[in-house]
This record gives structure tokens, C-alpha cells and sequence, in this order.
């Protein structure tokens, strides 16, 4: 009735991604294309014009990037040009910019939220006035 699933241990779904590990530190800005899994910490920015951060650590800098989910923390200005998700154990302190958000119960963020204004918005806006 119930058969046994085989393990898919495929890894090539995952080429593009990166992980930094949970003992990991790094002193430094961070660039990346693909993903990132960002379970440690970084002194320093993140940037990324192709890809998406998971952070489960901590950034201490600036991030930068086209989408996010955040399950971590973050001392710096963040700016996420397309979708943004805080997750409930989400920390920000600083200035958040961003295109798309979804915050679940609990994320917290000590700044400002400012929404990116999209070229759309921003035509239809001068038109009407």
C-alpha cells in the first residue's frame, strides 16, 4: 500500500546556489549570481543583481539584491528589487526598500519600510497630475 520513496540525490537542481555554513564568519562584502543560503554571518555587504538570499545568520552591512527571504538578521539598509519575504523570526534594523513584501507575524523591523516605486506607477502618477 504504502511504497517507499526512493531519495532523489540529484544535486544538479542546486548548481547555482551557495551555502555558508553555520560556523562560518566572513569579513568582507559578499558578491553572488544563483542563490545564496546564508546560515552564518557576514561583517560586510551582500550584493547579487541575478539572485535570491536565504538568510538564516546575520549581515551586518548592507544587502542589496532581486529577492529575498529572511529568517535571520540584519543590521543595515536592505534593498530588494523584486519580492521580499520576512519570515516570523526575521530582524531588520535599518532602512528597508523594496519592491514586493510579504512579513509574517512576529518579523520585526526597527527603520523605515519604503517601497520602490516602479516605472508604471511612477508614469501613471505623473500623468494624473
Amino acid at each position: 500500500m504504502f511504497k517507499k520513496q526512493k531519495k532523489n540525490s540529484d544535486l544538479s537542481a542546486y548548481t547555482d546556489h551557495s551555502f555558508v555554513g553555520e560556523q562560518t564568519h566572513i569579513v568582507g562584502d559578499l558578491s553572488f549570481t544563483g542563490g545564496l543560503h546564508l546560515e552564518g554571518s557576514v561583517t560586510g555587504n551582500v550584493d547579487s543583481t541575478d539572485g535570491c538570499l536565504h538568510l538564516h545568520g546575520e549581515v551586518i552591512g548592507d544587502v542589496n539584491v532581486p529577492n529575498a527571504v529572511v529568517s535571520g538578521i540584519i543590521r543595515g539598509n536592505v534593498t530588494v528589487h523584486e519580492h521580499l519575504e520576512l519570515t516570523a523570526d526575521a530582524r531588520i534594523e535599518g532602512v528597508v526598500s523594496y519592491q514586493r513584501m510579504e512579513m509574517s507575524l512576529g518579523a520585526q523591523v526597527t527603520g523605515h519600510l519604503q517601497p520602490l516605486v516602479a516605472p508604471v506607477l511612477k508614469a501613471v502618477k505623473d500623468s494624473a497630475a
